[in-house]
């Protein structure tokens, strides 16, 4: 992993690593919205606003499907769908 000081990259470590992939994808789309780009607005505060986070609806239900998956106990036995 390359030394940057990115959001994506400094909670790598903190993150579970089954679903690692798809919420270090939903943190880089969130990086390059507008809201944080040009608002200045921190991640956190650009996806509790639906209208800024539309860009990454996409990955954000990825890494929703990826975490239910986690929880789901079916899900635990067979795996997490890919």
């Amino acid at each position: 992993i390359p030394a940057n000081n990115s959001v994506a990259t400094q909670t790598l470590s903190k993150m579970a690593k089954k679903c690692n992939e798809a919420a270090l994808s939903l943190l880089a789309c969130m990086e390059k919205t507008d809201c944080v780009m040009k608002q200045k607005k921190s991640v956190e505060e650009c996806m509790k606003d639906p209208i800024e986070s539309d860009p990454c609806t996409a990955v954000r239900n990825a890494y929703y499907n990826c975490k239910h998956s986690q929880l789901n106990m079916r899900t635990r036995i067979r795996g997490v769908r890919q």
